[in-house]
Formats: C-alpha cells, sequence, structure tokens
C-alpha cells in the first residue's frame, strides 16, 4: 500500500475552511445535473441521484462480508479530507473514473443520510460495461483465450475483496485456477463462456479482461541476460508483458524496414521517405522486434507500438508527442559532444519528464571509454556523450557482451558534476537485429544497449497498466525499480562503470507485482519516517529513496536541487547510503563506493547485508528543498537465499543436440552450482556439471529426446531452484516449401520431423505469425483468397505431450497463377443416425477449390431447410421416412468435375412406440440406435462381463472415471420412446453399482430429450458419492463381485406420459472410480397406482441416518414426519427442491431403537411408509 504524507494545516484553518465547504455545499446540493462516466466503449449517463439511493434497500444478494459496492459520483473531486471522512464512515475507495466517480466499498451498516452532506450527485450499482473488456465476449476469441466452451480470463477483484470466494466461486461454475496472484488479488483462470455475465456481477469482481497473449520464445543474449524473456513468457500462468500498446518513440537515421518484425506497430510518416541508414533498424529490432521472421531474434518488448523519427539533436516536441500520441518512453542513441555537462538541452529533458512524470529518455552513454574528455582524470573517465545524457531524470546506459562483461569501448561516469553515470547497464555488443529488407545482423555499441533498456521500459509499463487498472505509471517508480533491483556488476555498490548494475526485469517487474514502494512528499527541513518489516531469511535488503529532481540552471555548479538524504535505523545502529569517490583522479574513480551523506545524486541506496528481522525506519530528511515540495519514491527489495533459474524458465522449444546458455540468478558466490536436467518433468533428474558459485551462466547440450516435459534445475548446498514450467525438445521442421497451388489455397510441406506428433502452421496476420491450424502429416493447404497473393508463412513441430517446438524461418510466398491442384470432392456430416425430421447439416471437406455444388440423395425424399437447397455448399436437411439413405456430391470448378457418393451414410429411426429393455447381451455396442457422446476423446462408455445383479456373470456398460483427468461428461443416449397416452404408470428403471473415492465424487445424472437427443435440458434422476454408492466407499479399481453390491433404480416417468423422449446417462467423471449400468428398462407398472409422493428409504434398518428419494423429479415441495407406534409426532419439516436439483433428503437424527412411520404429504397426497431403528 502507498503512503502518502500530506502537509500540516492549522487547527483554526481547518476548521475555517471546513465551514466554507460546508456552506459551499448547501448551496449546491440541491442542484439537479446530468453526470457521466467516461469509459474507452463511450459514455454512460448516470441514471440514480444521491437522494434515490437513500431511499432504495440493499439487495442481500449484493452483500458480502458486511459489504457491497457502488459508483459513487460527485459534483467535485473530493479535497483529501473530505475522502478521509467519508473513510472514517467505513467507506472506502476502490478506483476512479472520470468524471469524478469513484467505485466505493460501503459497510451495510453505514448511514447513507450522511452522505447528504457531501457533493455526492449521483450513487448507483455499479454498470456492467465498468467491469469488463468487451473482448471476453468476441467471436472468434484469440486463440491463446479460446479455452473450448471457456475463455481464459484474467479477474481483478476490489481492493477488499475476499479472493477465496471467488475462487470458489469460479470452480463452483465448472472453472479452472491457472494462477492466483494474491498481493494484487487478480485470478487468472479458464471460465465458461455463456456463464460470464454471473461472474461480472459478482460484487466483489472489479474487472474481468482477457489474460494476456503469449509471447514467441526469446533472443538467447539480450532478453535472457535481461531477464526480459522471464517476464514474457509462453506457458499458462506465466508473465506475458510484452509492452503491449505501449508507444516509443525512436529518435534515429529515418525509415525503419521493411521488415515484417515490424509488421503493424509503427508510425512513421515524418520519415515515410528517408532511407539513408540502417542504425535506426538495428535500434527498433532489439527494442520491439516481434521475431516473426525468426523467433530468436525478437526484442525485448513485441508488442510496444514505434514512433520512429529522424534524431534532432534538440530533441524537439517530445511533450506534444507524448500528449498527442501517448509516447511514454524515447529512445536515442546518439552523442552531441564529450562530458557536455549540465546543459540547457539537459535541463530541458529533466523539466520536461518531470512536468510530465510518465514520460521518460533513454539514451546511450556513448562508445568513448577510452576517451579523455576533461573531466581531470585522464583517458577512460567522464566520458559519457552529450550533456542530455548527464540529465538526472534520464536513463543512460553501459554496453555489455551477452555474457555481462563491459565493452570496453562503453563510456564511463561521473558526469561533470561527479554523480553517477551511466545509471544501468545492458547487452548491446553483438546483439542481432533486424536489417532492412527483411534480413538480420548483429549491433555493436551503446547505441545497441540502450534500446534494451527501453523495451524493458515498455513491458514494465504495461505491468503497471494491468496491475492499475490501466493507468500510466511515473517514470520515477519504474526507473527506480530498475535501478534498485539491478545486478550489481564490477564493484559491490554503485561504480561509473556499470551505474547500479545490469538492468534484471524479472526483479522489477516483482517490485510493482508485490507492492514493494510507497510514495510521499517532503518539505524543506521536514523529516519522513516510513517503517518496513524486514523478515526472516533475507541475505541482503536493498532500500532506495528516488525524486524527479527540479531542473537545474546550467549555470550552476551543481545540478541536485532538491536535495533528500536517507538514513536507516535498527535499534541504535544507523545505515547510510553508498557513495563514490568523485575526484578527478583514476584511482578514485575506480574505488569501491562506501557508505556516508550524499549530496550529489537524486537516488540514495542503503544496503543491509545479512540483516536482522524486525522492523526498521527508514529516514527521509529535506535537507535541502527549495522548490519543494518534492515527492519521492521509496523501493526495497529484499534477497533470499534462493536460486531462480531465467533460462530456460519454462514454455521454450529446443531442438536436440544443439547449445543452450542456462541462466540464473542467486545471492553471494559461495560455494559450487551443480546443474541437472528432466525430460519427464522431475521423475528422473540428470547432471550436467559444476560451476563456480560466481558465475551465473553454463552451457547445457540439449539431449536427443523429443518431450513436452523438460526442466532444468540448479542447486547450491541445500538451495534448489528449477524451470517454473516445462518446456519441449523437438526438431524445427526444415526444408518448408510451396508443393502445390489452387485457387483458394496454397499447399505447403516440410520434412517429417522424428516423433512429432503433428505440427502447427501459422501465417503473418495483423502484426504477428499467428497460428492458423494443425496437421498430422507434413502437409497443409493455406487457405487464400487469391493464389497471386503474397504472405509469409511457417512451422513449428507438436509433441505428444501437447507442447511446441520452436517455429521455423519465416518463408515467403510472392504469388503465383501457375494453378497445378486437382479436384476431389468429399464430404462429412454431423450426425450419421437421428430421428425423422430433426436436421442434418452437411459439410463439404472437397478439395481443389470448387465452385459449385450439386447435392442428391436416395431415397430423395428429404427436405431442405434453413433457406438451402442441393446447390449449397454446407446444406442443411431432414428426412420425412425412416431408413438409410446414400448421399451423393458433385462438385466442379472452372478446369475440371469430380463426384463422390456415400452409401448408406444416414440411418433415420423413428421413435418406438414400445418399452425399452436394453441388459447390454448383444455383442454390438452401443446398442443398436444408441448413440455415445465422448467430447473429449477419452475414457468413455464401455462393455464388460462382471457378477450382475442376479449374482451370475452379466454383460454389463461400465465407465473408468479414474482414466479420466478432464472432468468430462459422457452421455450414454437411447432411441427415442413414445409414452403413450394409454400409459398410467411408468417406470425407468436401472441397475447401478458404484464405489465412491472420498475426494473424487463422480456423478451419475439421467436427462430426457424431447428433440431426438439434440439438447438435453431436464433431469429426473441425480445422484454422486455417497447417495450414488452401492458398497464401501475408497475401494478402488471397483469391480461389483455379488448381487448385493448393486440397487435398482426406479424414477417415475408418469409426468411425461404423453411424450416422445431420449434418455441420457450422463457420467460426469471428477477422477474417482468406475461406474457400472445394466439391465434399463421402460416398462408401465400398471399393477401399482401412480403416487407423486412415492419414495425410497435407505437403508432400512438404520442408525437414525438414512436417505429419503423421491420417485417423482418433479416435486417441488413436501411436508414429512416420522410417528412412533404410539402415535406421538418425532419430527416434522418441509422440504423444497430446486429444478434440476436431486430429489434426496439426508436425514439424521438421534432416534430411539424402535420401529417407526416415515408420511410424506402435499396439498393433494399422502404417503406412509414403516422403518426401523436399531442400535449401533
Amino acid at each position: 500500500m502507498k503512503k502518502r504524507l500530506l502537509p500540516k494545516i492549522s487547527l483554526f484553518k481547518k476548521q475555517y475552511f471546513f465551514l466554507i465547504i460546508i456552506t459551499l455545499l448547501s448551496l449546491t446540493h440541491k442542484t439537479s445535473f446530468t453526470q457521466e462516466v467516461k469509459l474507452k466503449t463511450g459514455l454512460i449517463t448516470l441514471s440514480q441521484t444521491t437522494d434515490q439511493f437513500i431511499k432504495e434497500s440493499v439487495q442481500s444478494s449484493s452483500i458480502i462480508n458486511g459489504r457491497y459496492y457502488r459508483l459513487m459520483c460527485f459534483k467535485q473531486i473530493p479535497i483529501q479530507k473530505k475522502k478521509e471522512e467519508l473513510e472514517s464512515f467505513g467507506l472506502r475507495f476502490d478506483s476512479y473514473l472520470p468524471n469524478k466517480c469513484y467505485i466505493v466499498s460501503i459497510p451495510f451498516s453505514f448511514d447513507k443520510q450522511i452522505l447528504s452532506n457531501y457533493a455526492v450527485s449521483h450513487v448507483q450499482k455499479i454498470p456492467l460495461l465498468v467491469k469488463h473488456d468487451p473482448a471476453i465476449f468476441e467471436s472468434p476469441l484469440p486463440i491463446w483465450a479460446d479455452d473450448n466452451n471457456n475463455v481464459k480470463i484474467a479477474v481483478t477483484l476490489m481492493k477488499d475483496g475476499d479472493i477465496n470466494y471467488v475462487t470458489n466461486f469460479i470452480k463452483n461454475n465448472a472453472g479452472q485456477i491457472i494462477e492466483i496472484n494474491n498481493p494484487v488479488k487478480i485470478i487468472r483462470c479458464s471460465y465458461p463462456k455463456k456463464l460470464l455475465n454471473n461472474l461480472i456481477e459478482v460484487p466483489i469482481v472489479n474487472f474481468v479482461s482477457l489474460i494476456s497473449p503469449p509471447g514467441e520464445p526469446e533472443d538467447n543474449k539480450g532478453r535472457v541476460l535481461h531477464r526480459s524473456n522471464a517476464i514474457n513468457t509462453s506457458f499458462f500462468g506465466g508473465r506475458n508483458y510484452t509492452g503491449d500498446s505501449v508507444s516509443i518513440g525512436v529518435n534515429d537515421d529515418g525509415f525503419v524496414g521493411p521488415h515484417i518484425d515490424f509488421k503493424g506497430r509503427t508510425e512513421q510518416s515524418s520519415v515515410q521517405n528517408d532511407f539513408a541508414g540502417d542504425h535506426g533498424d538495428m535500434v527498433a529490432g532489439i527494442l520491439a522486434g516481434a521475431g516473426n521472421l525468426n523467433p530468436a531474434y525478437a526484442g525485448m518488448a513485441k508488442g510496444a507500438k514505434l514512433h520512429v523519427r529522424q534524431y534532432n539533436s534538440s530533441l524537439p516536441q517530445s511533450v506534444q508527442l507524448h500528449n498527442d500520441s501517448g509516447v511514454m518512453v524515447f529512445s536515442s542513441s546518439y552523442g552531441n559532444g564529450c562530458n557536455g555537462g549540465y546543459t540547457s538541452l539537459c535541463r530541458q529533458v529533466d523539466q520536461e519528464i518531470r512536468l510530465n512524470p510518465s514520460l521518460i529518455q533513454v539514451f546511450s552513454c556513448g562508445n568513448s571509454g577510452n576517451s579523455d574528455c576533461g573531466y581531470g582524470a585522464g583517458a577512460g573517465w567522464g566520458n559519457i556523450t552529450g550533456g542530455h545524457k548527464q540529465g538526472k531524470n534520464v536513463i543512460a546506459t553501459a554496453n555489455l557482451y551477452y555474457n555481462g562483461s563491459l565493452v570496453s569501448s562503453s563510456s564511463r561516469g561521473p558526469a561533470t558534476d561527479g554523480r553517477i553515470k551511466p545509471d544501468l547497464a545492458a547487452h548491446g555488443q553483438g546483439q542481432i537485429s533486424t536489417d532492412p529488407n527483411n534480413i538480420y545482423s548483429p549491433g555493436g555499441g551503446t547505441s545497441a544497449a540502450a534500446p534494451g533498456i527501453s523495451g524493458v521500459l515498455a513491458q514494465l509499463y504495461q505491468a503497471y497498466r494491468e496491475l492499475n487498472n490501466g493507468t500510466n505509471p511515473e517514470s520515477s517508480l519504474l526507473k527506480a525499480c530498475m535501478l534498485n533491483t539491478a545486478e550489481d556488476y564490477g564493484n559491490t555498490g554503485p561504480d561509473f562503470s556499470f551505474g547500479w548494475g545490469r538492468v534484471n526485469a524479472l526483479k522489477a517487474v516483482k517490485v510493482l507485482e508485490e507492492n514493494r514502494y510507497l510514495d510521499a512528499t517532503i518539505s524543506q527541513g521536514a523529516t519522513n519516517t516510513h517503517t518496513i518489516n524486514i523478515p526472516q531469511g533475507v541475505v541482503k535488503a536493498k532500500i532506495m529513496v528516488y525524486w524527479l529532481d527540479f531542473e537545474a540552471m546550467p549555470s550552476s555548479s551543481q545540478s541536485l536541487v532538491n536535495d533528500i538524504d536517507l538514513t536507516v535505523s535498527y535499534g541504535t545502529n544507523t545505515f547510510y547510503p553508498w557513495v563514490l569517490n568523485s575526484t578527478p583522479t583514476s584511482a578514485a574513480l575506480s574505488s569501491p563506493a562506501t557508505t556516508g551523506i550524499d549530496h550529489l545524486n537524486n537516488m540514495e541506496q542503503v544496503t543491509l547485508f545479512n540483516p536482522n528481522s524486525g522492523d526498521y525506519n527508514i529516514n527521509i530528511d529535506g535537507f535541502n528543498i527549495p522548490q519543494g515540495p518534492q515527492k519521492y519514491y521509496l523501493i526495497y527489495e529484499f534477497i533470499t537465499d534462493e536460486i531462480t533459474v531465467t533460462y530456460p524458465i519454462g514454455g521454450e522449444g529446443f531442438s536436440p543436440g544443439t547449445v543452450e546458455l542456462v541462466q540464473w540468478d542467486a545471492e553471494g558466490n559461495n560455494g559450487m552450482f551443480s546443474f541437472e536436467y528432466t525430460t519427464d518433468d522431475g521423475l528422473n533428474w540428470n547432471s550436467f556439471g559444476l560451476a563456480s558459485g560466481s558465475t551465473r551462466m553454463k552451457n547445457w547440450y540439449v539431449p536427443d529426446v523429443v518431450t513436452g516435459k523438460a526442466k532444468i534445475r540448479v542447486s547450491r548446498d541445500e538451495v534448489i531452484g528449477e524451470s517454473r514450467h516445462t518446456f519441449s525438445i523437438i526438431e524445427t521442421p526444415n526444408n518448408i516449401q510451396v508443393d502445390s497451388i489452387c485457387y483458394c489455397y496454397v499447399g505447403i510441406s516440410w520434412d517429417p520431423v522424428p516423433n512429432a506428433a503433428g505440427y502447427e502452421i501459422s501465417v503473418l496476420g495483423d502484426k504477428y505469425m499467428d497460428s492458423i491450424g494443425t496437421s498430422n502429416t507434413n502437409h497443409y493447404k493455406i487457405p487464400v483468397e487469391n493464389q497471386n497473393d503474397e504472405f509469409w508463412y511457417s512451422v513449428r513441430s507438436l509433441t505428444t505431450d501437447g507442447t511446441k517446438g520452436e517455429r521455423a524461418v519465416a518463408q515467403f510466398y510472392a504469388g503465383n497463377n501457375n494453378v497445378n491442384c486437382s479436384l476431389n470432392s468429399n464430404f462429412t456430416s454431423n450426425n450419421n443416425s437421428l430421428c425423422v425430421e430433426v436436421p442434418l447439416e452437411l459439410y463439404d471437406l472437397s478439395i481443389g477449390c470448387p465452385t459449385s455444388w450439386q447435392w442428391s440423395f436416395s431415397p430423395n425424399n428429404i427436405t431442405f431447410l434453413e433457406g438451402t437447397n442441393e446447390n449449397s455448399v454446407n446444406p442443411i436437411v431432414s428426412f420425412q421416412e425412416p431408413g438409410i439413405y446414400s448421399i451423393s456430391l458433385t462438385t466442379s470448378n472452372s478446369l475440371m468435375t469430380d463426384a463422390i457418393t456415400k452409401n448408406d451414410i444416414i440411418n433415420v429411426i423413428s421413435s418406438e412406440n414400445i418399452e425399452i429393455i436394453e441388459d447390454f447381451e448383444s455383442t454390438d455396442f452401443p446398442p443398436n440406435n444408441w448413440i455415445i457422446e465422448n467430447p473429449d476423446n477419452g475414457s468413455t462408455w464401455l462393455t464388460t462381463n462382471v457378477t450382475g445383479s442376479d449374482g451370475q456373470p452379466s454383460n454389463v456398460t461400465f465407465i473408468n472415471n479414474s482414466l479420466d483427468t478432464n472432468n468430462s461428461n459422457d452421455r450414454l443416449v437411447s432411441f427415442p420412446v413414445v409414452l403413450n397416452e394409454n400409459l398410467t404408470n411408468p417406470y425407468l428403471t436401472f441397475d447401478v453399482s458404484y464405489s465412491y473415492l472420498e475426494n473424487n465424487l463422480d456423478e451419475l445424472i439421467v436427462e430426457i430429450s424431447d428433440d431426438c437427443g439434440e439438447t438435453f435440458l431436464d433431469t429426473i434422476y441425480y445422484k454422486y458419492g455417497l447417495n450414488l454408492a452401492t458398497t464401501d466407499k475408497n475401494i478402488s479399481s471397483w469391480t461389483p463381485s455379488k448381487a448385493s453390491q448393486w440397487r435398482k433404480e426406479y424414477v417415475s416417468l408418469h409426468p411425461l406420459i404423453g411424450q416422445t423422449i431420449s434418455f441420457s446417462f450422463n457420467n460426469k467423471s471428477n477422477n474417482g472410480n468406475s461406474l457400472y449400468l445394466d439391465n434399463i428398462n421402460i416398462k408401465n407398472i400398471s399393477s401399482e397406482e401412480y403416487n407423486p409422493l412415492n419414495f425410497n428409504l435407505y437403508p432400512n434398518p438404520n442408525y437414525g441416518n438414512f436417505s429419503i428419494e423421491m420417485e417423482n423429479f418433479e416435486i417441488e415441495e413436501i411436508n414429512l414426519k416420522i410417528i412412533d407406534t404410539r402415535g406421538k409426532l418425532i419430527v416434522f419439516n418441509t422440504y423444497s427442491f430446486n429444478d434440476n436439483s436431486s430429489r434426496i433428503i439426508n436425514f439424521s437424527k438421534s432416534l430411539a431403537a424402535g420401529y417407526y412411520y416415515i408420511e410424506l404429504s402435499n396439498s393433494e397426497k399422502t404417503i406412509i411408509q414403516p422403518f426401523v431403528v436399531i442400535n449401533e
């Protein structure tokens, strides 16, 4: 939680100010006016005034944990004092919405009349449009968010929302949790599409949106070294920060491209005819290349939008581009002079950032590391190029090799006035990046390092927006996160070569996710004290204060204007920040940092080594604040003795026999690291060597196996870290080429990959290489509107585990008019057994791009439906008579004609005016005219021979739920049966045998359909777990072995007399035990009079614990009495039932042993049955 300190106001002024406000409010409260909420999707006009809200009753369904939520709008933004007053009454301001509106958490006990004393104009229920991104209802959904009948979403809770409540709600509605981020109360889950509105309406749900899209595989140098890869992963539950929708200005040498890595993400109108150089291409590719051509060369922020313009040494119009086009980061890799000092340009960029705090400028520090630029220490020091790079509020970047070592040409600090420069270090030297005309070339210099920092910033901007309801962060917060979490390279603490160290995007984003920061203000002479608790196990704590400093006069001898001092106290100990010796000698400038008081820099860091756990006071002193009050950010990081494997982190795809550079984060240089890999998700581990405790990289030779379950494990002493998720090992397809051309498709092929389960095909879409389908062979037909259209395409291998290998380098199809395909007619249908007059959908599968279709049927007594006819591509028909039908299709294009006939393909059946008698003794399964619905193609209904309900061997149907881990529904569906009007007491009876596992309760649901099995909407029987069981629980691998382990079930069909119905025995698996069915019968029990209150009581005798099962599935309410033999009333209860719920009453009461009567009654009928209670 951020803490904001407010300036003190005298008591008299507070009271006087309060009286003025109350007077103004009393004058304006009765004025009625229209107020609107401004959303991305448009304006919402508010409908309920505060007076109306005061009078309304709060519905109990909207109250959770004693609170409810409303949209509360004010006539003007309340001052802090007024907000604090409302909060003192229990109100909690959750989110702000323009114009002047808040989502507010209100205690149920709140006296609404209090709002009359405040300038509150409207209070109403939160419109659903406020609480969700409309993209969740789009069709089709993006492939990364589509999960069959579910959609993958991120659910953000209200700040005081109960995360367990929402988690249980999701699970209870067939949702599946992917990841829970407790600190920020975000739940990522897969949730049923048809139930989305129910979730949005949950009062404590703040916002629902699609999960973030998966990223492409990472750059094996810069992205991994910067840990950019670790916050843009390609596995579910991982971070997916691509810099999406973050705009970045690239100030360089003109037009970028043409290159498909930038498709759909550049604005280059000001340089559209400037093709002179390719330096900007390198910068742009490292910053935001998508890796469309080659995924190995993706940049840091593949989702960012680039505004490309020609570099101008005065850096003009940055603020205009920031305000008009939302550009947040400007990346410039040009210098003007060497050791230029705090120039007017430096003042300009500092002032622009201070007045526009979401804006930041990122610069290269220069390639003059071996030059003498007049600082006074000779060659090698004080040679930052360009005055603007010495700004206090900007970032200047040092240049590293891929292994983290400093490139000798990288310019070094300090700034002219002795401040720390460079700020950060990043990989630039030798990094492969884009060149014009869809090629790649190596880059170098700090020019290649600066865009690495800009790209990571774009990722952090996106992360902050997602964590804070779309608001932009202040760049000072993001810069502070990067500085304080940087990996300490070179001397301990900051230095003039690496600055604060090598950027670590993963650690920086965790500061945002875990809210390890606060902001406050301070004025001249004031002191603020903040307390943080350092937990046990911390081996290093880093605490930094950072502020956007006021711009200095260029003529001043010192650039720092507002000087804040940081100390940390614990007991009697006081800890001071790092300071560097800026004396202009080589010895002084290369010496390690010490601790003391810093009056030069606008950031100060205290590092605590092996601190005791407990509360520490962070003391912020306004030493010299001439331009106050000064806002600052306080950031802290706790480092424990743990190992974090950052590459491979999971989701990657590697080819067997290649070499990968494993990387990890760990604290300290002691001991030795050991390394292992697994190809079976941790069942077995294989060693691949040791490395010293000071290294953070090791080569790994990828084994010659195919798997989707590989991980890396790194350990030291007893500390272990491993890849967060599994990755794949499988060859990348080779020799991808066009092998056929047709009017509506282009056929491609490639060399088969050993042990590949299939292949994913992708083409270049609006921005990225988008998956368009899969193939089980090494061929695929890419749909086109015209065979002369150009496009890029690629293929990747799939493992048997369903994971993906690395995508091959994209290939270009230039269009071709030479058609060389053949025409082959083919079709399929949505059913092959159906009832008379039930629609049948036919689908054309012909290849060769037909342009005309002719359908025919034998016999020809069919009707075309829904406007289709015999010449439709995909007609819909119904059959007027039962029988076996053949279907023919003739297709044609401009070159040829082809025909196909499928004989006896459709079986049309009529409703059976007979009783069902199915004992599964036939060799045919499913039985004639029965069907099995198995949506996941997994374990389903089968037949076997076991001891039946009569104690003899019997063929039965069963389903093994222990094999089903998908929680699927498998249906055994009967043919339709007519329940004639002359039936008096029809019943469905069947034998069931089941033993339940305590934590895996499978369900059996009998449903009915009145449309020949097309839909099943009504439930007539429902049991699960204990109620379904026919024997003891926890008998694994259940198989009945005696007659007593079966139970005959009776379901009255009396309410359905006169209807034609099909029955579905729907097994809903919860990965439990086998379920057996036999002797499914529909018969008329004419010897008994129908009583809608007929029930079964079991067990009988019992110990006072028994179940009552109603045979009538439409019963809504009954009265229950228990009477002893003397006529004394022991129990009287009334029970109600919901639609499609189980009609079972589980009764438990302490009853004395003896003989009892149970009486059930409603307004029409009464039924009495005896039962016996025995002693335990």
